[in-house]
Order: structure tokens, then C-alpha cells, then sequence
């Protein structure tokens, strides 16, 4: 089908524009009688992708399109068994599988690269979303429900749970999320975007059961689902599926109404509000301060991508106009902007952290003076190109390593169709970027008469002070246990008796779930496995002082580079250090030009330059390791001369002198961490747990854990007075560990480009000054670790229990892996998400670093969640598993090993495997042993390498102070000491 008009079946085609630039071509199809809609982005892309969306529409802050995107998932009519979502994880080769409730929207996206398996998930989803069970207790069990403490004991207190309940109040823990739910409700108070879609804790408990059925039924009909399509499978295969198994004998519905404007304000909003802050925390510059304007229709495209480069010009570096005078004022120490382009009129917030209550008004002025400077002065013609340049390479960079390539171009078109616009827009990248260039040199008032019209004379204007409350957290809990109080205190006898068999009927399902047969879903067998291992061929030889190493893949005209340092000895107290100077390499001045030039040069240039470490543990023994520093950019083709030479300008030297520059960093990188750390608790859990298991253990937390954040706090407490010492101590560090002899570099880029580059020498890369070094020795001190509980602002629990294992290389490797999946699959999905409320939870074998972890997070409990931990490797030594769940865990295992991989960053993969000592025939010796496992050798794995060091294992857990201490009173019922609280 390549003609509007023409005909398949019951699908006329209406719409067919190619891209060469992304190698696609975009077609629209109607069914007919159904009215549904059919998007379909063909490529060549084998990680093939659909995805069902429905526009979902609440009116409160109640969670129901969050619930409910949960609940479909718990059964259809086809598929009755407990989660055919979690259960198709393991049955199948998905590359990727999701559900995603947006402010408007709700989307049901999976991939594959195998057809049979890309058509068993689609049939699946089909089914869930169109055909679900929605059960009761399956309500009950995702949004929320009461149960007493002690659930069949009347007289214990009274609890509420659920997991999108306790998903919530994790989310709404950190205080970015309260601002974004807060602003939202101030600038839309009369569209759906002003109820938190998601769910607010307070509001969930007042959805019930019946209103989750009507807006299933009003939203999620086949006539009003747009089917999006792509990758390399026929079309026409896709439309008879969904005819056959979606469409057949459905009725057609009008479609659900466009949302109506916004009416806009006439006068501002200036909001008081307060988020929650650790009990010990200081608050002083803890304030968090943002300025919110509703904009332009998300129809008015050209209008919008003006917006979208004027908020690269005022704030997309700390050079950019707006962002720089924030910074500079010293009234802030973090500034960011955001724009949702999703939604029907796109709301703007700027938001200032590391600010005090009485700067407000002045940082207001500083950004209405700078705005109004900027409109009088007129827009830097460089300013703009640079804008135009970023943009043009965000739309062109084929990504894909976090969420398929596919997902991504669906969010840039499948929701501007169902805003009624033309997805197309969403997919332009020269002619959409020229039509703006065109009116900006034709009206050089252009951007500024949208920046005077949306920003400065907009009445429809938001401020919100958002200020720290050490109390807070502690009053909500208290208000949350004073209501379940008050809710007992007056319950009637028969509502008690409804409340205990609620209880036993949720338990009842629950167990007889679990011995529910799940082979009426389809599955992929080990016999649909590729049987050797994906790799990226990679070359390497010798270019002047470079070892260079090149991968040849389409990127479409884009250059990806790592420039790699061995490091050489460092003092253990100077580590930190290193950290810190890697993030300080694309911040700071280079080559003669200051910060702000640099800052500048970087975006004119490139899409990003920056450094990261790594540590290149080796696969045969998990105790050594080599880590390296690597300069890592990328670039259009055309500018490759600029990424080049500004790399080795970089490894040559940044400029450390700019002491007020440095400061500037380093507050906005502690109140970046701080804002954040709620968000990666987690990772925090885990790194902490992890140190004192081995020095690469350690090594992590001295870089990216606790240790780190809180050698960044005690930087910004004493900047003053530790400015030249620090100055001293990182120029020592550039002078040790940069311009050292016999550097790497990982070309990623067609062959073509290759040949050019080196013609070119890489632009005197080549040729670069280098020295002698004194190898890396990892001469670490490995700190005992005891199980600990540290306090932080949230009413649930992020848990991490760690021990060491063996390494990669080991014959029983794979066998942990596997292990790791069963424990998830067959005791902790069931025991910590559906019975204990926990957004997540689960285990895993990390084969490459030497250690096993068990894990949960957002989780109301603790003490129930270690006995699962428990309770799950009991149950694989006792053999309570048949050769169904083995062969599926070998299946999750193996998406790991074939996940798809972005082009950008095959290159460095396979470098990074070479640097490990995994090569293609290591890795495929690892997963011969892996698809060869037996049942026997996974239990003798488990009692060998689990058993054993499982009772020495480190908990920390990252909670409320409140639930901490509860949870310690649990703990001696179990045999177990309470755990030691710190701050």
C-alpha cells in the first residue's frame, strides 16, 4: 500500500509521507468500520514495535487510568490467569514491555525481533486491553484496599494498601514530583491536566470499583485505540491481525472529543507550599522556587519548535542566557527548564533549586530583566544556530538503548495524532528547521515577540515557593494513621466481617493464582533462540600514538567517539577526585576560551562532549579491575572536525583557575543530589551494601555512591574556605591521570567516514603529547559494612541485601542468572508487589561484578520482604520448580545477552567486552552453558554459592524513620536483630 486511497481489505490508506533522513517512510490507514486508526513507521529496524494507545481522560486525582493501566494486566478473557504481563516476560524474546499512563493518554508498547514472538505479546496486549477480567480483587490488589495489620485479627490497627498506592506515595516522596503535580493543578484547573493522572495518595482511596469498569468501558474501546506499528514486518500482516483479533464485530463509537483551551488567567498565581524534608536536614538554601506559563496549542507547530529553541537559548547550558544570570546571582545554585510537548497547550516551568524563601521576588526580577534585556537587544544570530544545531541532532540520533528506537518516534508522532494534528511534523527535521529559519531572518522580532507574548504579558502565570518542612513527612504519616484510626473507630460490625473476608478473599485468589496453568499463554521455546551470541564486529590497529578501534554501522551521519585513559596510581583519599574531574571536563573553560565560550563551542559543534569512569572488571576473576577515564562525544558528520579537536584539547587540560566557576559547580552538583536522592535511593542502597564486599565495591561508592554524595556535601558546606585546596588538589589530579601514553579511541560511524577521519589523522589526534604512567593498582581499604537503616524523607522502603558470589567466567555463572529469575518469577513478584503492596521487588546475579542482590523498592514493608528473600531461595533448593519455569528464566536471561543496542553505542559495547576479557567466544561459552543448564545444576548452584553466604549477607534500606523503627519491633519474631538507624 504506497497510494492515499488505495484499499486493504477493510483499511483505506489516507496518509504516506517518507523521511530519507531517518531511512522511514509514515502511513496513516482508517478501518473503516470502526473508525479505529492504524500508524505504521516502516524501517528497517528488525526490533520491530507495537504499541496500543488510548486517550484516557480523568476528571480527579483518584489514580483511575493508572489502576486500571494495572489492572487490565491481571487477566482476559483468553488469557484468565493472575498476570499475563509478568508471565509473557519470561514466556517470550521481547526486547521490550511496558504499560505507560501519560497526563492524557494510556499506552500499552512491547517489542521484538522475532515475528512469532512480536505477534504472540501483540495478542496478548490485544486481549488484556480490549477482553479483561478485571476482577475485584485485582482492583483491590493494584489501587487500594484496607487490611488489618494482622489480617485476620480484628483488633489490630488498620493499614491501607495496594501498589499503585504505595507506587504513589514513593513518587510523591521527592519534592521535584509535588512541584510538577502542584504546578500542573495551578496552571490547568479546568482540563484533565490538572489532576495528577498517576494517582495522589489522599485521593486514590476515593475510587471505587465501579468507576474503574466505566472508564474502562468509556476509554479503552477498539474503535477509539490508535494501533501503532513500527519496524520491518509487513504491514499488511499487521492489519489482518488486528482485524482478525481486535476489530471483528466491533461497533463504532464516536470518537472521545478533542480537549477543550484552557481559559487563561487575568492575573498571575503566586502559591505557598511546602514538601517534605529528612528530620536532621538543614533547610537552609533547601527552598525550591518555579515560574510556570501555559503557552501555544500543540497544533501551532512551527510556533512551538520557536519555543523549543528559545528555551535552548535562555536555558539549555549554564552559558545560556537566562540559566547564567540565575546562576551568577548566587540566589539559586540549580536552574532548569521543561516543556511538555505531549500534551494539548504546552505549559513552560523553570525551576530554581538550592534557593532561599525571601529571594523569590528577586529572582523573579532577575529573570523578567533578563528576558526583557534580551527583546530590547535582540537574539545573538550565533544563539539561534546553535539552537537549530541541537535540535537538528536530537532529531536525526537513531536512540534506543534505554526503550526502543521505535518508541520513541511514536511519542514524537502518535500523540500529536491523537491531538488531532499531523504526525509528520512530528518526524521533520530540515524543512521544518528552515521554515522557522526563514521567519526568524525575515522577522528578526519573531522569537522575541514570543518570548514578550508567552512569557513576559502572559497573565495565564504561575509561582509557586516551595519550602522545606523537616516535620512534614512525620505529620503526613500521623494524619494518614489518624484517619485509618477514625475509619476503625467507626466501623459497623458488618463492615469489619466485609473487611476480613475482603482479606481472606484477595489471599484465597492470590494462592490459587499461583497454582493457576499459565500454558494458555503462547511462548517462545529455546528452540526460537538464536544459538550464538549478537555480537558487533569491531577492528582495531595502530594510527600514530592512538590504538583505534572502529565499528561500521548506519548512524545516519553522525560521528560517536570515546577517547579512553588507562588510570594510572592514585592515593585512595585523592579517588573522589577523580569523580569530580571527570564531571568537570566539558564545564569549565578549554583551549583560551572561558566557561561560557566553551559551553557555547560545545553546542555549536556537537550533540555533547562529556567524561565518565569505568572499571572494567575482568570476567575471570571479579577482585581485579582496570578502570579508565573516557572523554566520550558526539557529532553531525560535517562538525567532526571541531568534536575531535576539542577531545584532545580537553585531555590536554581544562582550565582549573576559574575558582568562582568551580564553586558554581560543585553547589549546583550537591543540590542536584540532594533534590535527587529520593529518586536514587535504590542505587544508594545498593552501592552501600556493595563496598564492603571488595575494592571494585568499594571503588563504586567512593564514585556514585554515598561516599561521593556526602564528600560533595561537605565540599559545598566549607566552599569558602576549601576553594584553594581543591583548586590545588583537581589541577594535581589533571596533571596524573590525563595525556597519558598509548590512549584508545572507539570510532562508531559508517566505513565511509571512517576512512575520512583517518585521512584527516582525527584532527592531530594522532598526534597528541603523551607520558609515561605508573599502572593502576587497586590498593583500596575495604570498610566492614554492617546492616544498617538510614533515614530519608519517605514513607516507604528502598532495600538492598548483598552478598559475593563468583565470577563471570565461573562454570556456575549462568546458573545464577537463571536463579535470579526464578526467585522473581516463582516467590518475590507474588510476596513483596501483590501481597505486600510494593511497587517492585526482586533479585539479581551479577555475573561480571562477582555479587548477588535482592531488592525492593517503594515497599511499605521490610521485615515480610527479607523473609521472601528467604523464602525464595528455599524454594529453588527444595526443587519447587519444573522444567517450564527453568526454561522460561533461561529465556529472560537470554534478552538480556540480545538486547538491541542504539548504533551510537555498539562501538564502545564491544570495546568495553574486549576490555573485560569477554570476548565473543567467552560469551558464547557462557551462553552455551545457559541454554545446556539443567534443573539439578541450578539447585547445586544455588546451595553452593547462595545458601551458604546468604546469612552474611548486608541489608541497608533506605526508609522513613517511622516505618524503620516499626519494622525493627518485626524483626526479632523473626530471628533476626533490629537494625542499627542512622541519619
Amino acid at each position: 500500500m504506497n497510494h492515499v486511497g488505495e484499499k486493504y481489505h477493510d483499511f483505506v490508506l489516507t496518509n504516506v509521507k517518507e523521511f530519507p533522513e531517518l531511512q522511514c517512510v509514515l502511513k496513516e490507514l482508517t478501518h473503516v468500520p470502526t473508525g479505529a486508526k492504524v500508524m505504521h513507521i516502516e524501517n528497517e529496524d528488525p526490533e520491530n514495535l507495537f504499541c496500543l494507545s488510548f486517550r484516557t481522560l480523568p476528571d480527579s486525582s483518584n489514580g483511575v487510568a493508572h489502576i486500571l493501566e494495572h489492572t487490565v494486566l491481571c487477566g482476559s478473557d483468553k488469557y484468565p490467569v493472575k498476570d499475563p504481563f509478568f508471565s509473557m516476560t519470561r514466556r517470550s524474546l521481547n526486547t521490550f514491555m511496558n504499560a505507560l499512563t501519560g497526563s492524557d493518554f494510556t499506552c500499552y508498547p512491547a517489542s521484538s525481533q522475532v515475528p512469532k514472538d512480536f505477534y504472540n505479546l501483540l495478542e496478548v496486549y490485544i486481549d488484556a486491553v480490549f477482553h479483561p477480567l478485571l476482577n475485584e480483587v485485582s482492583f483491590l490488589q493494584e489501587g487500594h484496599r484496607l487490611e488489618f495489620t494482622i489480617p485476620d485479627d480484628a483488633t489490630s490497627s488498620l493499614e491501607r494498601k495496594g501498589v499503585v498506592y504505595n507506587e504513589m506515595k514513593g513518587a510523591l516522596s521527592s519534592a521535584s514530583a509535588r512541584l510538577s503535580e502542584e504546578m500542573n493543578k495551578a496552571l490547568f484547573p479546568n482540563l484533565t491536566y490538572g489532576c495528577n493522572s498517576g494517582g495522589d495518595p489522599k485521593d486514590i482511596p476515593q475510587l471505587t470499583y465501579t468507576e474503574l469498569c466505566a472508564f474502562h468501558q468509556t476509554f479503552y474501546h477498539p474503535s477509539r485505540c490508535l494501533f501503532f506499528f513500527y519496524g520491518n514486518l509487513p504491514l499488511e500482516e499487521h492489519l489482518d491481525f488486528i482485524a482478525t483479533h481486535a476489530l471483528k464485530d466491533v461497533k463504532k463509537l464516536e470518537p472521545i472529543p478533542q480537549i477543550s483551551v484552557q481559559p487563561r488567567f487575568s492575573d498571575p498565581k503566586f502559591l505557598t507550599t511546602e514538601y517534605p524534608l529528612a528530620p536532621d536536614e538543614d533547610k537552609n538554601d533547601k527552598t525550591v522556587i518555579a515560574f510556570g506559563w501555559l503557552t501555544c496549542h500543540i497544533l501551532k507547530q512551527q510556533e512551538l519548535l520557536a519555543l523549543s529553541i528559545l528555551e535552548i537559548i535562555l536555558m539549555d547550558t549554564d552559558a545560556s542566557l537566562l540559566k547564567h544570570a540565575f546562576l551568577k546571582s548566587g540566589l539559586c545554585k540549580q536552574a532548569t527548564i521543561a516543556m511538555d510537548t505531549e500534551i494539548s497547550e504546552v505549559p513552560v516551568m523553570i525551576t530554581l533549586k538550592g534557593c532561599n524563601e525571601e529571594n523569590a521576588d528577586a529572582l523573579e526580577g532577575i529573570m523578567r530583566k533578563t528576558l526583557q534585556d534580551l527583546i530590547h537587544n535582540g537574539i545573538p544570530p550565533e544563539q539561534f544556530e546553535n539552537a537549530i544545531h541541537q535540535l537538528e541532532f536530537a532529531r536525526s540520533e537513531i536512540t534506543g538503548n534505554h526503550a526502543p528506537y521505535g518508541l520513541s518516534l511514536f511519542m514524537r508522532t502518535a500523540l500529536l495524532q491523537q491531538h488531532g494534528g499531523n504526525p509528520e511534523d512530528g518526524l521533520l527535521i530540515h524543512s521544518l528547521f528552515d521554515q522557522v529559519r526563514e521567519k526568524h531572518l525575515s522577522d528578526p522580532h519573531y522569537l522575541t515577540g514570543l518570548l514578550q507574548k508567552y512569557f513576559l504579558d502572559n497573565p495565564h502565570f504561575v509561582r509557586i515557593v516551595m519550602l522545606p518542612n523537616p516535620s512534614l513527612g512525620a505529620k503526613e504519616l500521623d494524619d494518614e494513621y489518624a484517619e485509618l484510626k477514625k475509619i476503625k473507630e467507626e466501623l459497623t460490625p458488618g463492615q469489619v466481617k466485609h473487611i476480613l473476608t475482603q482479606t481472606r478473599e484477595l489471599n484465597a485468589f492470590q494462592q490459587k493464582q499461583e497454582e493457576e496453568d499459565i500454558d494458555v499463554l503462547p511462548r517462545i521455546t529455546l528452540q526460537d533462540v538464536p544459538k550464538v551470541s549478537r555480537d558487533y564486529p569491531i577492528t582495531k590497529e595502530k594510527l600514530g600514538k592512538l590504538q583505534l578501534y572502529h565499528h561500521s554501522c548506519f548512524t545516519n551521519e553522525i560521528i560517536y567517539a570515546n577517547f579512553v585513559y588507562d588510570l594510572p596510581l592514585i592515593k585512595e583519599q585523592d579517588l573522589p577526585y577523580v569523580r569530580l574531574l571527570a564531571s568537570l571536563l566539558s564545564q569549565m573553560g578549554c583551549d583560551g576560551r572561558n566557561y561560557i565560550e566553551n559551553l557555547e563551542y560545545i553546542q555549536a559543534h556537537t550533540g555533547g562532549v562529556g567524561a565518565a569512569l569505568a572499571f572494567n572488571i575482568q570476567a575471570h576473576d571479579a577482585h581485579q579491575f582496570f578502570p579508565t577515564l573516557e572523554i566520550r562525544g558526539k557529532a553531525l558528520h560535517r562538525k567532526a572536525d571541531k568534536l575531535f579537536s576539542l577531545m584532545g584539547e580537553m585531555a590536554l587540560g581544562i582550565d582549573l583557575s576559574d575558582v568562582a566557576r568551580l564553586k558554581e559547580i560543585i553547589l549546583k552538583q550537591h543540590t542536584s543530589f540532594h533534590s535527587a536522592f529520593n529518586n536514587h535511593a535504590l542505587r544508594y542502597a545498593m552501592n552501600l551494601a556493595s563496598s564492603g564486599l571488595d575494592r571494585a565495591g568499594r571503588l563504586a561508592n567512593i564514585w556514585f555512591g554515598l561516599d561521593y554524595y556526602d564528600f560533595i556535601k561537605d565540599l559545598a558546606g566549607k566552599i569558602d574556605e576549601k576553594l584553594d585546596e581543591i583548586v590545588d588538589k583537581l589541577q594535581k589530579m589533571q596533571g596524573l591521570i590525563l595525556g597519558l601514553e598509548h590512549p584508545d579511541l572507539v570510532v562508531t560511524c559508517n566505513s565511509e567516514m571512517f576512512e575520512h577521519l583517518k585521512k584527516q589523522q582525527f584532527y592531530s589526534l594522532t598526534t597528541i603529547p603523551t607520558r609515561s604512567f605508573s599502572r593502576w593498582q587497586a590498593d583500596i581499604s575495604v570498610p566492614q559494612i554492617t546492616s544498617q537503616g538510614r533515614v530519608i524523607s519517605t514513607p516507604v522502603a528502598f532495600t538492598a541485601q548483598v552478598f559475593p558470589t563468583i565470577p563471570y567466567i565461573h562454570a556456575d555463572a549462568p546458573a545464577l542468572n537463571v536463579a535470579a529469575h526464578l526467585f522473581d518469577n516463582l516467590v518475590l513478584h507474588a510476596l513483596i508487589r501483590e501481597q505486600g503492596g510494593a511497587y517492585g521487588g526482586g533479585s539479581s546475579s551479577n555475573a561480571l561484578g562477582g555479587n548477588f542482590t535482592f531488592y525492593a523498592y517503594r515497599d511499605p514493608n521490610i521485615s515480610s520482604t527479607l523473609e521472601a528473600f528467604q523464602k525464595a531461595v528455599d524454594t529453588i533448593v527444595l526443587g519447587n520448580f519444573d522444567e517450564s519455569d527453568l526454561e522460561e528464566a533461561k529465556l529472560e536471561v537470554i534478552q538480556g545477552l540480545d538486547a538491541p543496542v542504539a548504533p551510537g553505542s555498539r562501538g564502545d559495547l564491544t570495546y568495553s567486552r574486549l576490555r573485560e576479557g569477554r570476548p565473543p567466544e567467552v560469551r558464547q561459552g557462557f551462553r552455551d552453558r545457559l541454554i545446556a543448564l539443567t534443573k539439578e545444576e541450578v539447585i547445586n548452584a544455588v546451595k553452593q554459592h547462595i545458601v551458604p553466604r546468604l546469612p552474611q549477607s548486608t541489608t541497608v534500606i533506605f526508609a522513613g524513620k517511622e516505618l524503620l523503627e516499626k519494622e525493627n519491633t518485626l524483626l526479632p519474631e523473626q530471628g533476626k536483630h533490629p537494625f542499627d538507624i542512622y541519619s
